[in-house]
C-alpha cells in the first residue's frame, strides 16, 4: 500500500509546475526529488538525503511546492523512518549542475572569505572536508546563496522552533558543480570556528527515530535570472523579509532613552586626564567587580570613542534643557582635540592617548572621515549656542584638505596614514569614511572642488561593491570582509542624491541595503529556559552580525537606521522602513536605568554592552559545545549611547511616533 501510495502521489505531483516565467519546479518520478526547469531545460534538482552517519532508511512520504513569490517557492516535506535509528541524518537541497563564480552563506562567507589578513574561516572546504555551520549563526536561517551561469539560486529554511531542532548549512562549490544543503541534526564540521581567528573541536548532535516516526522539513528556494552586481540576491532578501516574524520587543520610549544616554556621557564617561578634558571610550569590571574606565587605548575621537559625536549631542541636550553642564562639557570635549590635535599638514591625531603618552599610531580612515564630518556639523551647532569656534573647522577643512591632495587618480582615499602623511595603506572600503566629510565640507563651503573629489572617490568604492559583492575593513580591530564599511556608501548615496537629484544614487543606496541586509538577523532564535538570552530577555530579530572575522551580534545598525528611514520615503519600498523599526527595537534592549542588573552587577545609567553571542563564538568564552556561553559581555563601550543619541537627533520627530 505504501509504494501504491507513493505512486499516486508522484504521479499527482508529477503535473504540477509552479512557475515563475520560464523557470519552474516539477515533481519527477522518484518521490521527493525535483527537477528546476527553466523552459525544457533542468537547471539544478531539489532532493532529500541521509547525511552521512549510520545508514538510516527512511521513505519521503510528502513533497509539497508552494509557489510564495514569482521567485520562491516553499517546499514541505515529510519523511517516515523505515526501522529504528540511534543516528538519523538529513540533508535536504539544491544541486546546481554548474559551478558558481560567487556564492555567499551571509555574515559567514562571501565567496570564501579570501579577502583580507585575518584567520576567519577560509574557501567552503578544509582539508577537502566541506564546511557547515550552525542555523544559529546564520541571519536568515540556514540561508544559502550562489551565482551559476545565467542563474541565482538561494536556498533557506523556517528558523528551528527550540535549540535542539537547529539544523545547520553548508554550500558546496566545486569545479563543475554546486550544492546548497540543509543539514539536520546540527553540526559545525570539520572545525568550529569558536573565537578571533581561533578554532575549536567540531561537533555533530545525534537524533534519534523509531520505525514509523516522521519529521516536517520546511525549505525555501529562490531561482532567479542573474543580474550585474550581484543584484539577484535583492529578490530572495526581500522574500526572506517578507517571511520574518518579529517578536514584540520592549524598550524606553526616545525621550527616556536621550536622558539616559546623556546621564551616562556625564555620570561614566566624562574623564580628565593631564591635558585632557572628554570622554572614555568605556567600562569595564575591575577585580572587585566595580565598573571603571578602561585605562588603555582610553580617548578616541571616533569609532568607538565617539567624542566628537558626544559633544555635539550635549549641544543638542543644552539647546532643548538649557543645561550648562552639557555645553561645558561638550565645548571642553571639543577644544581639547581641536585645540591639541591638528597636525601641520592637515591631518589629525585620532587617539589622545598619543598626546598623553608620546606615542604615534596608525591615523586611520573612519575616525578622520568621523572628525571632519562632526567638525562641521559642530561648528554650526556650537554657533547656535553662541559660541564661535574657527578651530573646528580648521579641524574639519584640514582633514579633507589633506585628502584633496592625497586622493588617488581612481578616487581612492586610503585605510590608514602615519604623523608625515604617508599612506600606510590604502585596500579596503574604509576609505569611503572620507566621503561624507568631503560632503559636509561641499555644504560648508560651496566649494566644487570637495563635491568632485566626494563623487570620484563614492565611485570607486561603489564599484568595488558592485564588483565584489561585498565591502571590507571597516572595523579596526579586523582586516575582513564586514558591514561596517558600507553604512558609508549608504550615507553617502543618499547625501549625493539630495545635491544632485540623480537617481543612479537611489540604485546605489538600494543595492548597498541589500548587502546590509545579509548581516541582519531575520528571525528571532529560541534559546533554553536557562540561557543567558532567555534570562534576560534579548531578542536576535533586528540585530547585525559583525563581520567574517566576528560571529557576534552588535547594534551598529542603529548608525544607518536614518539612513533606511529616508531611503524608504524615497523609493516608496515599505521594506526599508520595517528593517530600521526592526533595528531600532533591537539595539535598545538592555539599556540600564541605573537599577538593571546582568550577572547580579548592576549597570549604569544609560549603559549597554557591546557584543551578543548568538552563535558557538565569543571572546575568551568556554569554546565547549553544550556548557553555557555568556552571551552577554561587561563591554560597556561608549558608541552604542553615541550612535543612540545620534539617531535620535537625526530622527526624533519619527522614531517618537513609533514607541
Amino acid at each position: 500500500m505504501r509504494h501504491l501510495y507513493l505512486s499516486i502521489l508522484s504521479s499527482l505531483l508529477s503535473a504540477l509546475s509552479i512557475s515563475a516565467g520560464s523557470i519552474a519546479i516539477r515533481q519527477s518520478s522518484t518521490p521527493g526529488k525535483l527537477t528546476v526547469v527553466d523552459g525544457t531545460s533542468a537547471i539544478a534538482t531539489i532532493g532529500i538525503s541521509t547525511n552521512g552517519g549510520s545508514p538510516f532508511k527512511f521513505d519521503v512520504t510528502s513533497a509539497k511546492v508552494s509557489k510564495i513569490s514569482e521567485r520562491t517557492y516553499q517546499i514541505d516535506y515529510r519523511i517516515t523512518a523505515r526501522e529504528n535509528s540511534d543516528d538519523a541524518r538529513i540533508a535536504i537541497g539544491l544541486s546546481i549542475p554548474m559551478a558558481s563564480d560567487f556564492w555567499m552563506i551571509p555574515a559567514i562567507s562571501y565567496n570564501g572569505n579570501h579577502w583580507g589578513r585575518g584567520l576567519e574561516p577560509k574557501g567552503a572546504q578544509e582539508n577537502g572536508a566541506w564546511r557547515s555551520y550552525s542555523s544559529c549563526r546564520t541571519p536568515i536561517p540556514g540561508a544559502m546563496y550562489s551565482e551559476s551561469g545565467n542563474y541565482a539560486f538561494a536556498t533557506w529554511a523556517n528558523a528551528p522552533a527550540n535549540e535542539s531542532k537547529r539544523f545547520s548549512c553548508s554550500l558546496q562549490p566545486d569545479s563543475a558543480s554546486t550544492r546548497q544543503l540543509i543539514l539536520w541534526p546540527e553540526e559545525e564540521q570539520p572545525t568550529m570556528y569558536s573565537a578571533r581567528d581561533k578554532y575549536a573541536e567540531p561537533f555533530r548532535r545525534t537524533a534519534s527515530l523509531k520505525a514509523g516516526e516522521s519529521l516536517d522539513f520546511t525549505i525555501y528556494v529562490n531561482i532567479s535570472p542573474r543580474e550585474p552586481h550581484h543584484g539577484a540576491i535583492q529578490s530572495f532578501l526581500t522574500d526572506a523579509w517578507s517571511l520574518a516574524k518579529q517578536p514584540k520587543i520592549k524598550i524606553f520610549n526616545v525621550d527616556k532613552l536621550w536622558d539616559l544616554g546623556i546621564r551616562f556621557v556625564k555620570e561614566s564617561l566624562w574623564a580628565t586626564e593631564g591635558s585632557y578634558r572628554g570622554l572614555s571610550i568605556g567600562l569595564v569590571l575591575n577585580d572587585k567587580g566595580q565598573w571603571k574606565q578602561r585605562d588603555v587605548a582610553k580617548y578616541e575621537i571616533g569609532w568607538c570613542g565617539q567624542n566628537a559625536s558626544f559633544a555635539i549631542s550635549l549641544m543638542a541636550d543644552y539647546l532643548k534643557t538649557g543645561s550648562n553642564e552639557s555645553l561645558d562639557k561638550a565645548l571642553a570635549t571639543l577644544d581639547t582635540w581641536a585645540n591639541n590635535c591638528i597636525l601641520p599638514n592637515g591631518l589629525f591625531i585620532t587617539h589622545y592617548d598619543d598626546i598623553l603618552y608620546g606615542t604615534k599610531g596608525v591615523l586611520d580612515g573612519c575616525n578622520l572621515g568621523t572628525a571632519a564630518t562632526n567638525f562641521f556639523e559642530a561648528y554650526n551647532m556650537a554657533k547656535q549656542c553662541g559660541a564661535n569656534k574657527p578651530n573646528y573647522l580648521k579641524a574639519a577643512y584640514g582633514i579633507c584638505d589633506f585628502m584633496l591632495a592625497d586622493q588617488q587618480p581612481d578616487g581612492c582615499f586610503g585605510k590608514g596614514w602615519d604623523y608625515d602623511g604617508k599612506c600606510l595603506y590604502r585596500e579596503g572600503t574604509i576609505g569611503c569614511f572620507i566621503v561624507p566629510a568631503m560632503i559636509a565640507a561641499y555644504h560648508q563651503s560651496n566649494d566644487n572642488r570637495y563635491l568632485e573629489s566626494a563623487k570620484r572617490a563614492f565611485k570607486f568604492y561603489m564599484d568595488e561593491l558592485k564588483r565584489n559583492g561585498y565591502s571590507t575593513a571597516g572595523a579596526l580591530d579586523t582586516w575582513c570582509i564586514d558591514k561596517e564599511s558600507s553604512i558609508t556608501l549608504l550615507r553617502s548615496a543618499i547625501r549625493l542624491y539630495r545635491i544632485t537629484n540623480d537617481h543612479t544614487y537611489v540604485d546605489d543606496a538600494v543595492l548597498t541595503s541589500y548587502y546590509l541586509s545579509t548581516w541582519l538577523w531575520h528571525y528571532d532564535e529560541k534559546y533554553p529556559k536557562s540561557d543567558v538570552f532567555t534570562r534576560y530577555g534579548y531578542h536576535t530579530f533586528g540585530a547585525t552580525s559583525v563581520s567574517t572575522q566576528h560571529h557576534h551580534l552588535d547594534v551598529y545598525a542603529l548608525y544607518w537606521v536614518p539612513e533606511w528611514i529616508e531611503l524608504a520615503e524615497i523609493t516608496g519600498d515599505k521594506q526599508w522602513h520595517d528593517k530600521a523599526m526592526a533595528i531600532w527595537y533591537n539595539s535598545n534592549q538592555l539599556i540600564s536605568d541605573g537599577t538593571t542588573k546582568v550577572y547580579d552587577i548592576v549597570r549604569p545609567a544609560g549603559s549597554q554592552n557591546e557584543a551578543y553571542f548568538e552563535s558557538y563564538w565569543g571572546f575568551g568564552l568556554d569554546d565547549t559545545v553544550g556548557k553555557e556561553f555568556r552571551r552577554i559581555n561587561n563591554w560597556l563601550v561608549a558608541w552604542p549611547c553615541a550612535f543612540r543619541l545620534e539617531t535620535i537627533r537625526r530622527s526624533h520627530k519619527y522614531l517618537s511616533q513609533k514607541n
